[in-house]
Formats: structure tokens, C-alpha cells, sequence
């Protein structure tokens, strides 16, 4: 059996890549001691570490160090829940970079023990195009556990209903279901940070990620 980790880890973000080991910064600076919200209280069996992002722009958030490649912003005009939502501009191809993402070790970095929602909830996300519409979103969505290890699910047309547009916020779900967290030996009781790995090009606005219990 997987045995939990006892103890509450928090680190800040680390060096980090698919096969590179590209470096990661974060996007804001901010004193060394400053911690984000733990929870907001709310829970589903057992589970409290309920928001990925909502708008907690700290220490917990990085993205790929590759200014030509991707930039991420805090948006506060353009906002689907709270105060702010995140601005993510990206172009692999043009930037010449091998690989670029977006990630998040919500709870403070703290270890998340996600074994008892696995089969029964979603990653669920909020997206919204800066300009125009278009109908693919060129991401891989991952989770890393605290021993390095990486399982991912890319995008598919089946997780949101139509196109996204610059007028309207797509609802994203994504189920912990579709992560083959067994077959890559993933340590599900020791979750570290949930990754957004960038494909092509976009420009996007993404708010209020989170956990949603399925309907069983």
C-alpha cells in the first residue's frame, strides 16, 4: 500500500522540467515569509485543499522562465470569480522553446492527499479567449507527486461544451479519472503541484480552478 506522508511539507518552487529540467520562477515576488490561504473551509470527503487558484498570486504559482516563449499576469478587469484571474500568453513554436508551462503547489506547497476523491471528482477551470474564438486549447494538464513523479491527460474537445470566445467564460473539466495515476506509479496520497503544459501558441485568460465532486 501507499503509505501517507505524516508530515506537512512546504517548499518554495523548485527546478522543474519534462525532460530538460527547464528552471521555474515565480511570477511575483514577494517577502519570504508570506503565505498564501491555506483553505477556504470547504471540503468533500474529507478533502479541504478545494481551490488550485482563485486568487492567490504568490509563491505557489511559477511559470516557465522563458519570456519569448510564455508570459502569465495577475487580470483584474477580466474576471470570472473574485478579484483576480490570471493572463496567460504563450508561443511555443515562434519562441523556439522545447517545453513551457504553468503550474500551481496550492495549499501552501503543502502535501495533498487526494486518495479518497479520485474516482469521484474533477479538476474544473475557467477559460476565456483574449480576442476572437477558437475551438482546441493546445494544453496537457498534469499533477506531480512529491517523489518527482508526473502523470498527465491532454486537452480533448470532450472536457467543455462549444468554443471558447472572448464573450463568454468555457467551463474546463477535467476528471481525476482520466490521470492513469496507477500505471505511472504516482503517489497519490503525496501530491505536490498541478501543472498546465503550454503546445502551439494561445492567449487566454484563466480563473477560479478548483475541485468539484462528480455526480455519481
Amino acid at each position: 500500500m501507499i503509505q501517507k506522508l505524516h508530515r506537512a511539507l512546504f517548499i518554495l518552487p523548485v527546478l522543474f522540467g519534462l525532460n530538460a529540467c527547464s528552471s521555474l520562477v515565480g511570477i511575483q515576488q514577494k517577502n519570504l515569509y508570506d503565505i498564501a490561504k491555506e483553505n477556504t473551509g470547504e471540503s468533500f470527503n474529507g478533502f479541504n485543499a478545494i481551490y488550485i487558484f482563485r486568487d492567490d498570486y504568490d509563491k505557489s504559482v511559477w511559470v516557465s522562465p522563458e519570456a519569448q516563449c510564455v508570459t502569465l499576469n495577475s487580470e483584474y478587469k477580466e474576471v470570472y470569480a473574485d478579484k483576480a484571474a490570471l493572463h496567460v500568453k504563450w508561443d511555443k513554436i515562434s519562441g523556439g522553446c522545447k517545453w513551457i508551462g504553468i503550474g500551481f503547489g496550492w495549499n501552501n506547497w503543502l502535501a495533498k492527499d487526494m486518495f479518497d476523491i479520485v474516482n469521484n471528482a474533477a479538476v474544473e477551470m475557467q477559460v476565456k479567449a483574449v480576442k476572437g474564438s477558437f475551438s482546441n486549447l493546445p494544453v496537457a494538464f498534469a499533477f506531480e507527486d512529491y517523489s518527482g513523479v508526473q502523470t498527465f491527460y491532454g486537452y480533448n474537445n470532450t472536457l467543455n461544451k462549444g468554443q471558447f470566445n472572448d464573450s463568454t467564460w468555457t467551463t474546463v473539466t477535467i476528471p481525476l479519472s482520466k490521470f492513469d495515476f496507477q500505471k505511472d506509479n504516482f503517489d497519490i496520497e503525496s501530491v505536490k503541484q498541478f501543472i498546465i503544459q503550454l503546445e502551439a501558441d494561445g492567449d487566454i485568460y484563466l480563473d477560479n480552478i478548483k475541485f468539484i465532486l462528480l455526480n455519481s
